[in-house]
């Protein structure tokens, strides 16, 4: 959500911002909107001084009944008047709740996807003296993955993981739990994985993508489509102490996107699935510190997949391929020689206050007692799915049997490998 001063106050930098981000110009539309509600709420509080004064003289007056009917009048035309200005302002927030975040100044301009920016590669593509498999074609001759069975569960974009499979994804869940609760100190919740409309309104899924999500026919809850939503919505409506920042948050949840966008794309395989697990991590910061925190989250997934020593490379999001809460995100992109391509794995976000305003989160300073609106940043620590496609790929023998890598073997009693034949 946009401070409404900042564009006023700003109206030609906010109008730039939002057309570099592929919006039309709309600050001055905005304005006037605004304007319109104040003109409103400025006459009912005339019309309500008005009442008043007329209500202070009926002791001194003797014509009570006709002074009676005025203060009838005036509290029709202060209904009337309330109504109108309660609308505009419904309005407004509508049109500003649509509007996507402004982008750092160290974001890219680009378009698309295409214009991204490759800053940095870690990791050494494994030597692989065979042509390498796809995950897919990789499980289907072992009884560990099904895509029959889920679609007779489910339909089309949902697996059934078994045995040895089921056990890695397991893993790799408590792994990335234990990484970011024991290394970087984030604090492990369990989560409600259906919320309201306003906690997807707040992180910024509502109203704007709506098709991507999957709604229920119960109390206005919809199943949500990343834990972000309800980690970041913790201290929604709240008033934070600022001695309790930062707020560091992580949590395993299973997540649901219709995929209404992917038309054609990984139809098959745990890339893009209607359900898929990810662990994530969530930081609530002061305004000040929130680029300093946003290394550090960075540092908390590189350091996951340098342990489960998995090449990977970091892209720098243009402004025409930024989330719509992001004003800067970094994509982790992990190497699938089965796919002979890097895919993303994990995606990092600053959102600085755009969330905190949407949700009324504020944070007190005690000392000062300023109130302002903190910066939340989210990140994939990681998708469950995609790395566990990531090991199969990158983990393969050319009997097709599956290493798995040493930090996970302890979750497997000291097993090295996957080898269960179908």
């Amino acid at each position: 959500m946009h401070d409404i001063k900042y564009i006023k106050d700003n109206t030609k930098e906010f109008d730039n911002a939002i057309s570099k981000r592929g919006g039309s110009p709309c600050g001055n539309k905005l304005l006037q909107k605004h304007e319109r509600y104040l003109s409103f709420l400025n006459k009912k509080q005339e019309l309500q001084e008005k009442r008043n004064l007329i209500t202070k003289s009926f002791k001194d007056s003797s014509d009570t009944e006709n002074l009676k009917k005025q203060v009838q009048l005036l509290k029709k035309e202060i209904d009337e008047v309330s109504l109108i200005s309660e609308k505009i302002f419904e309005e407004l927030n509508e049109d500003l709740l649509l509007i996507p975040n402004i982008a750092d100044e160290a974001v890219p301009n680009g378009l698309n996807e295409n214009e991204n920016k490759i800053i940095k590669e870690s990791g050494q593509k494994k030597q692989i003296n065979f042509k390498p498999l796809d995950h897919v074609k990789l499980m289907e001759n072992k009884d560990l993955l099904n895509y029959e069975q889920a679609i007779n569960l489910s339909g089309s974009r949902f697996s059934v993981l078994k045995s040895e499979l089921a056990c890695l994804n397991r893993a790799l869940v408590n792994f990335f739990i234990d990484h970011n609760v024991q290394e970087f100190g984030y604090m492990e919740c369990v989560l409600p994985e259906l919320v309201k409309s306003s906690s997807l309104q707040g992180t910024g899924q509502l109203p704007k993508f709506k098709d991507d999500l999957f709604q229920t026919n119960f109390n206005d809850l919809w199943l949500i489509p990343t834990a972000e939503v309800p980690l970041t919505n913790l201290n929604r409506d709240s008033i934070i102490k600022a001695n309790e920042l930062p707020l560091r948050y992580t949590s395993f949840t299973n997540c649901f996107r219709s995929e209404a966008g992917a038309s054609g794309k990984d139809t098959k395989g745990l890339m893009r699935e209607h359900q898929f697990g990810k662990v994530e991590i969530v930081s609530i910061t002061h305004p000040n510190k929130s680029k300093i925190e946003f290394e550090r989250m960075i540092s908390c997934v590189e350091s996951i997949l340098k342990k489960l020593d998995l090449p990977y490379r970091l892209v720098e999001l243009c402004t025409g391929d930024l989330g719509f809460s992001s004003t800067y995100t970094i994509d982790f992109e992990v190497w699938m020689p089965g796919q002979n391509q890097f895919r993303e794995v994990s995606s990092c976000s600053n959102c600085k206050d755009f969330q905190s305003r949407r949700m009324k989160m504020r944070v007190k300073d005690e000392k000062t007692s300023k109130i302002y609106y903190p910066h939340t940043l989210n990140g994939s620590a990681v998708a469950v799915g995609r790395i566990l496609v990531a090991i199969l790929e990158n983990f393969q023998n050319a009997d097709t049997s599956i290493e798995i890598p040493n930090i996970l073997q302890k979750y497997f009693n000291g097993k090295k490998n996957i080898s269960h034949e179908g």
